[in-house]
């Protein structure tokens, strides 16, 4: 699996962010994309921590 760097995270950001990113994008646009993709995981992030806390959804409440 490649990945790329976050500059602002230094973690990797998964190859489904990046593919999400690139068509969000212009190709040539390399920065805004890892910054797309930097978006796009914390989305992903934040409504995953959002369901577990949702009681309607088996969290917490």
């Amino acid at each position: 699996m490649s990945t790329s760097s976050s500059p602002d995270s230094g973690r990797s950001l998964p190859d489904w962010a990046l593919g999400q990113a690139m068509n969000d994008l212009d190709d040539d646009d390399t920065a805004g994309r890892d910054e797309r993709a930097q978006e796009l995981v914390q989305d992903f992030e934040d409504e995953r921590h959002d369901e577990d806390d949702d009681a309607d959804e088996g969290g917490e409440g």
